[in-house]
């Protein structure tokens, strides 16, 4: 904690730098020729020593601004807005002006076009657009996208590279208008480089799909990055190469050509020190396909994943990563009725896992403590073709192939210690999962008042894990008819096959300006078939099958949803309203030993939403949905499946689908004349019905089997930030809460999980002389789990700091530094943890090389605290993580 006070030291003195330099408020409004208010005019104060924006801000609904100057310094005064002649005048300040400053501005009849004047506002909105022009707002030491989004006002980046704008999330980034990489906003933010950037532009409500203009109900938030006039038509991009002690290398490239016709990204990384190009997160979303066309109509069917028992490695989970990716993505228009693109991702990791657990079993007082190494090693492709075809504005159809391959190994070796007996386990699970989703869209306008389209997909899904456990304690002895000795060895076999299509057709009635019906009728079809059996090794090699039924499985299954759907949408002024119904009719029915089973059901769905928007950057939303949720063949399966060493599942004919109310209530502000923004939500679901699990525990052992549980389950989550940003520095607060309510039975015994999890968040974030940059965050966490007759609280305090400082001529030291108070409150331990990173790069003004020193986990810290909470198990981990390192790495810009 010491290390932590310097930095506060530091930010005292930065603080007190901040006070001097002694502000004042230029206070002023901007109107037209006729006195009326002008909101969204942008005004600037230009320092006329520097030749750089000093300050800057948006005009708000009465016309007025504030921008905030060093008095008796000389600056340029600059107004503009689409349509009127540009305002200038030199003005200088001795203290804050008490009469508004008025800025008039008349009418151009002579300006061409608003890109002219695109390119001298800073920000710009029209409609559901705002563009920022990047240079406006940044240094001119950005590295990558990310840093220059971090500059603009209402932009949020966290460190996984995801984006928040307003605090609404981004779910796709453009390039030049094209989607790069899928819109992975990741892959965007860390690879594209800063200096290509030109403008930024938010797109609310996004849609590409051009007839459905006017019928519009996307609520997607997507930023399309607008790029340099003179990075086009050439290769840009940069190339790293690096290594250190102990074998640690890194090689990174990325190549990016961008023209009217043609635009090609390509990514390459190795490197065994923990940079993640490609996580097995981001592999899970890009292998999601396509999404489902009758989630929209509140109904859901979920298939589970391939890619079971696989850890998520992280720099602070894992220690030791090694990583390969290989990433193209194109787009080509061959003409303006054509567009081709795609992507192929290859990725191979290569993971080591270590962590000491402490579990308590629900409804029991005895503990377990579990020791566990694991590797993982992966190997997968991700493929995506389409194709897009407008002849014209009122007709669009596109066609998307998507399909992934992969060969993924899980071993680990573990240690269980429980009641005065020691499990030794050795396991290994290996699985070549792959997929083919296709998809095809229609969408025809035949005039202004009419829009008729038809989507269809299909999707073909293979997975085969095999689990392969080795224990020294016989595995449930009183179940499993094992015959050998210790050590003794399962091999439990399973195969899952599964085909999906859907269709739907919308029509869509556009009454007037405000008001318009939708009518959709669709169809889900889905056949999975599952085979599973369990063997048994022995010394020698050989294998038998455990000939029971009780332990095969050879099912099939069949789900159907028919579906009908009325929605209408109408808009009363700032108060938008869409309710709609859906009437859906399902089938349901399995085939298992010889005997079929299943059910029909017809449900009538409503939903509701509603949005006032005071302002174009402040509104107020709530949604409503009564949905249906429906499970696949794992969970009927009736025959006894291994899942671990003390874990076994059998599923059950007799489930039926679980229903839910969610409710949400979302606000948002962002302001433009202070930079003030506020944004939050409430969300609460109730599931009816829901998907449970009756649980017998004899030890550490227990056997899972699911049921529609009586009693309700229920979600209450919250969310909350503000923050404001000045000239020199930002401050940010937020918070979230979850409390979550769950049941099941144990050993025959109704149980009820109580789950209450709070995170508060301070954040300040300073930039002076353009040199220094400070950023200073404290997180604390506080995790309340209990059952019928066992609880646990955990509490984390985590401050944290970051710096970065430019001196001499070229040179720029970053360092950051978190400090971690972990305390179990159960029983009374604490455990303090601290990382420090640095690096210091060199860069020559104008040369295209970059050298850099690195150091990792430089305190040599071997291990970090979480917690986790499931059904029948409370955890706190000790995980341990890579060990500190030092790389050095050269840089070449292409």
């Amino acid at each position: 904690m010491r290390r932590f006070l310097v930095t506060l030291l530091l930010f005292g003195a930065v603080a007190g730098q901040l006070h001097a330099q002694g502000k004042v408020a230029l206070l002023g409004e901007v109107r037209d020729s006729l006195g009326i208010p002008l909101q969204f005019a942008n005004v600037m104060a230009l320092d006329t020593s520097t030749r750089k924006m000093a300050s800057f801000g948006v005009t708000n609904e009465a016309g007025a601004f504030r921008l905030n100057i060093e008095p008796g310094k000389v600056y340029k005064l600059q107004a503009s807005f689409i349509g009127y002649v540009p305002f200038e005048r030199i003005i200088s300040l001795s203290e804050s002006n008490e009469v508004p400053f008025l800025i008039t501005l008349k009418n151009d009849v002579t300006q061409l076009s608003d890109v002219e004047v695109v390119t001298e506002m800073p920000v710009l909105i029209q409609g559901d657009t705002v563009t920022y022009k990047a240079e406006a707002f940044t240094q001119g030491n950005e590295r990558k996208l990310e840093n220059v989004l971090e500059d603009l006002p209402g932009f949020e980046v966290d460190e996984d590279g995801g984006v928040k704008v307003q605090g609404k999330s981004v779910s796709k980034v453009l390039v030049d208008g094209k989607e790069f990489f899928e819109g992975d906003t990741k892959l965007a933010t860390k690879n594209l480089p800063a200096n290509v950037v030109d403008k930024v532009q938010v797109l609310q409500n996004y849609n590409d799909v051009g007839p459905l203009g006017g019928v519009n109900n996307s609520d997607q938030l997507a930023l399309n990055i607008q790029l340099k006039a003179d990075k086009k038509e050439m290769v840009f991009g940069d190339v790293t190469a690096g290594g250190g002690p102990e074998g640690r290398y890194l090689a990174h490239a990325n190549a990016f050509y961008y023209s009217p016709k043609t635009n090609i990204n390509l990514i390459a990384d190795a490197n065994n020190v923990g940079q993640l190009a490609f996580t097995m997160r981001d592999y899970f979303r890009f292998s999601g396909g396509f999404r489902s066309l009758a989630s929209s109509s509140g109904s859901s069917f979920s298939i589970n994943s391939g890619d079971m028992g696989i850890p998520m490695a992280e720099r602070n989970n894992a220690q030791d990563l090694n990583n390969q990716l290989a990433a193209l993505s194109y787009n080509f228009t061959p003409s303006s009725k054509w567009m081709l693109s795609g992507f192929a991702i290859g990725s191979k990791v290569d993971n080591n896992f270590g962590s000491i657990s402490d579990r308590t079993y629900v409804q029991q007082s005895d503990q377990e403590t579990l020791a566990s190494s694991s590797n993982v090693t992966s190997t997968s492709g991700l493929f995506k073709f389409g194709a897009k075809y407008i002849p014209n504005p009122d007709l669009q159809v596109d066609y998307s192939a998507f399909g992934r391959i992969a060969d993924i190994s899980n071993t680990a070796n573990q240690l269980s210690v429980f009641d005065g007996n020691n499990n030794q386990i050795n396991s290994g699970t290996t699985q070549q999962p792959f997929s083919v989703d296709q998809q095809l869209r229609a969408f025809y306008a035949p005039d202004e008042k009419n829009v008729v389209s038809f989507e269809g997909s299909f999707k073909y899904q293979e997975k085969d894990p095999l689990y392969d456990l080795l224990t020294t304690e016989r595995p449930f002895a009183t179940l499993i008819p094992t015959t050998g000795n210790s050590p003794f060895n399962l091999l439990q076999y399973k195969k899952v096959e599964t085909a999906k299509q859907e269709a739907a057709v919308n029509y869509y009635r556009i009454l007037n300006k405000t008001n318009h019906i939708n009518l959709k009728v669709g169809n889900v079809y889905n056949r999975q078939s599952m085979l599973s059996n369990l063997a048994e090794r022995f010394g020698d090699g050989t294998e038998s099958e455990i000939a029971d039924d009780d332990f095969t499985n050879n099912v099939d299954f069949t789900f159907e949803d028919y579906y009908l759907g009325l929605l209408y949408k109408t808009k009363l002024g700032d108060f938008e309203l869409t309710p709609s119904l859906n009437l859906h009719h399902y089938r349901v029915s399995n085939t298992q030993l010889g005997v079929e089973d299943g059910f029909d059901k017809t449900l009538l769905l409503p939903s509701f939403n509603a949005e006032y928007n005071f302002t174009n950057s402040h509104s107020l939303a709530l949604n409503y949905n009564l949905n249906a949720e429906f499970t696949d063949i794992e969970n009927y399966a009736q025959g006894i499946v291994v899942n671990g060493y003390n874990a076994l599942f059998q599923g059950n004919v007799d489930l039926r689908n679980s229903w839910y109310h969610n409710v949400r209530l979302n606000y948002n502000n962002f302001n433009m004349y202070n930079f003030l923004n506020i944004y939050g939500g409430l969300n609460y679901s109730r599931r009816m019905n829901d998907v449970s699990n009756i649980i017998q525990i004899d030890g550490v052992e227990r056997i899972n089997l699911p049921i529609n549980i009586d009693s309700p389950n229920e979600v209450v989550s919250g969310f909350a930030n503000i923050n404001k940003r000045f000239d020199h520095f930002r401050v940010g607060v937020g918070g979230n809460w979850s409390s979550s309510i769950t049941n099941n039975i144990i050993s025959d015994v109704s149980n009820q999980n109580k789950n209450f999890v709070q995170t508060y968040n301070v954040d300040f974030g300073t930039r002076l002389w353009k040199a220094l940059q400070l950023n200073l965050y404290y997180n604390l966490s506080f995790s309340n789990y209990s059952g019928n007759s066992t609880s646990n609280k955990f509490e984390n305090h985590q401050p944290k700091a970051k710096l970065s400082f430019d001196f001499l001529k070229g040179f720029t030291f970053e360092t950051e530094y978190e400090y971690n108070r972990y305390v179990n409150t159960g029983n009374n331990t604490e455990t303090t943890f601290d990382l420090l990173d640095t690096e210091l790069r060199y860069r020559k003004e104008g040369s295209p090389w970059e050298f850099k020193v690195e150091g990792m986990n430089l305190f040599n810290t071997t291990s970090i605290r979480r917690d986790s909470f499931s059904e029948s198990l409370i955890s706190t981990y000790a995980y341990y993580i890579q060990k500190r390192y030092w790389l050095f790495s050269v840089m070449y810009d292409l």
